[in-house]
């Protein structure tokens, strides 16, 4: 006889499983239990005092982007003043470079709405991918853009074959990308982001500021086969850069508080030890310690595919061509180095001579040079398991502290680094301990190149967060990529992250999963957990938002819930020279 029961069991408590719960609650009228291995819920969405006390870090989930909660923010609106709110710095993103002692700083949509400023800055180095960046803009801020951005997030690969109102958005919007000068040919499709960028913008300082973006979006810059449409989606959404306010945390703090006044049961530090499988049909889990617990309707995995496949299921359950496809999924690109210091006071750049805005960057990449080679090496060296030498560093740098004071106590600040680094593999436990306190000096080193201020004087404390401190997460292992696994162009979509698992249907009845190696993926979003529960509604045949019992959607009410965010921002926005006192 079970334990428990409810009808839909989780196995995992992070954001996925926080944010599908809400859905199964609402709209399915389900009792739900959520079985996590750690000591808290939440997954990446994490923030911590790291580095020391008092000093709050993000060592996982650190960019937050504005369609991130949309579905969430629509269907369950008091999670913003919950916690879930989106903000953004006075420079979304941007780049440094020692050569010159010059910068490109990309204004945020919450301080540039228009692009004017952005466009200012980048006509220093282009007047034509100035003219061309403010024609992305206009067609970014066009309805048929983001309708057909929000049919490639929201949408299970199952339901885009069956939806053909999505090619018509498509074809809506391909004169428009033409008019504003992104034609899309054959070998544009085909090309790498590295290949792309050169073709579309002239300034290698462009280059440098869309594809150091692409490599935090986990893009191997010079992987072929990624495509114009991806790279245009990285470029128009830099500055749509931003962060949660108090922390990633607190977006998990808000979904926690909903759940649990929605009745949802909680129960943390529980290792699942596998699904009870019953003639084919998932009928609960059973923990480690024996316990069983049983599930009316369905269990839902937010682990690895891996984790998926060995452990909870057993390869013995699942088909031959399965069980190799997930052994062989590329999942090494995307470890980072990713310190959070805790200092005396925020960097003082030398290219804040040039402009001084470059001071308050989210995103602020340090390069030698504006050749985005730079990048691509970090990105072949990574594939060689080898740390670039110092004239590839290319690391990007941020201060939430100055546009939020809960990161720090009054006076002080927190930055976090992240720099692409080799896997776990590659060095012993006793190897990477030492790579770490030195990884620290090297970056010192660098850093005082772009920010005199940046000696070990000014630094209070570290936090040294590396792929062999993120393989402590069970579905990180083997190579503690942030990830998860690759971004590769045959693991995204509707191979994310097997074509037999991209619908979120595992092979056993009544078991579903998600988690951030299905689509869209490498995200601290929504979209993983939205696009599960269509695929449950319309299996189960569940009340839904969308009002459709295939889980085809009218894009529209998300591209609202969009421009509500994005105003929403906008309208505390102040003047910049108040802002930047």
């Amino acid at each position: 006889m079970a334990d428990k029961t409810y009808d839909a069991v989780f196995v995992g408590g992070g954001n996925k499983a926080l944010l599908l719960a809400l859905y199964l609650i609402k709209y399915a009228g389900m009792s739900v239990g959520i079985f996590e291995r750690r000591h808290e819920i939440g997954g990446c969405l994490c923030t911590e005092e790291i580095s020391v006390p008092g000093f709050r870090g993000n060592p996982h989930a650190n960019i937050i982007l504005p369609w991130y909660y949309l579905p969430v923010l629509r269907d369950f609106p008091e999670l913003w003043d919950y916690g879930i709110m989106w903000d953004q710095h006075l420079c979304s993103d941007g780049f440094v470079f020692k050569d010159k002692e010059n910068c490109l700083a990309i204004y945020s949509d919450k301080h540039d709405p228009n692009q004017e400023k952005t466009c200012a800055e980048i006509a220093r180095f282009s007047e034509k991918d100035a003219q061309l960046w403010r024609q992305m803009w206009d067609l970014e801020q066009d309805d048929a853009f983001q309708r057909c951005m929000m049919d490639m997030i929201f949408t299970p690969a199952e339901v885009k074959m069956a939806d053909a109102s999505i090619i018509e958005r498509q074809a809506e919007l391909y004169p428009k990308m033409i008019e504003a000068g992104f034609e899309i040919d054959d070998l544009l499709m085909k090309a790498s982001h590295l290949r792309i960028a050169r073709e579309w913008f002239d300034s290698p300082e462009l280059q440098s500021c869309v594809l150091r973006f692409c490599v935090s979006s986990v893009i191997d810059i010079t992987d072929a086969g990624q495509g114009a449409g991806s790279f245009l989606g990285m470029a128009s959404t830099l500055p749509t850069i931003g962060f949660t306010r108090g922390g990633t945390h607190m977006a998990a703090h808000a979904v926690h508080q909903l759940l649990n006044q929605m009745g949802c049961d909680f129960h943390i530090n529980k290792h699942v030890d596998k699904a009870i499988i019953e003639n084919g049909k998932a009928t609960g889990i059973r923990l480690s310690d024996g316990t069983e617990i049983k599930a009316n309707k369905l269990v839902i995995s937010t682990l690895s595919p891996w984790q998926l496949i060995d452990d909870l299921i057993g390869a013995e359950h699942v088909p031959a061509k399965l069980k190799k496809r997930v052994d062989i999924l590329d999942k090494e690109f995307g470890c980072l180095m990713w310190y959070s210091f805790a200092v005396h006071e925020a960097p003082k750049y030398k290219a804040e001579a040039f402009n001084p805005d470059i001071h308050e960057c989210q995103w602020l990449g340090l390069q030698p040079d504006p050749d985005p080679m730079h990048i691509a090496r970090e990105c072949l060296y990574e594939k060689l398991h080898k740390f670039p030498p110092f004239e590839d560093f290319a690391p990007t740098v941020g201060c939430h502290s100055l546009v939020d004071p809960s990161f720090a106590p009054p006076g002080k600040h927190v930055v976090q680094n992240e720099q692409l680094c080799p896997p776990a593999g590659a060095f012993t436990e006793k190897e990477w301990l030492e790579i770490k306190n030195r990884y620290a000096d090297e970056l010192i080193q660098i850093w005082q190149d772009y920010a005199t201020n940046m000696s070990w004087d000014n630094i209070i404390g570290i936090d040294t967060n590396s792929p062999y401190d993120a393989n402590r997460q069970a579905n990180l292992l083997p190579n503690g990529t942030m990830a998860g696994i690759d971004r590769a162009a045959y693991q995204v979509d509707e191979n994310r992250p097997t074509p037999e698992l991209a619908n979120h249907r595992t092979p056993i009845e009544n078991l579903y999963a998600t988690g951030g190696c299905w689509h869209v993926g490498s995200n601290a979003g929504s979209s993983e957990a939205y696009n599960c529960y269509k695929i449950i509604a319309k299996d189960l045949k569940l009340d839904n938002p969308w009002g459709n019992p295939d889980g085809i959607e009218d894009p529209q009410s998300l591209v609202d819930e969009l421009r509500k965010v994005r105003k929403r921002v906008q309208d505390t926005a102040v003047d910049t020279e108040k802002y930047r006192k």
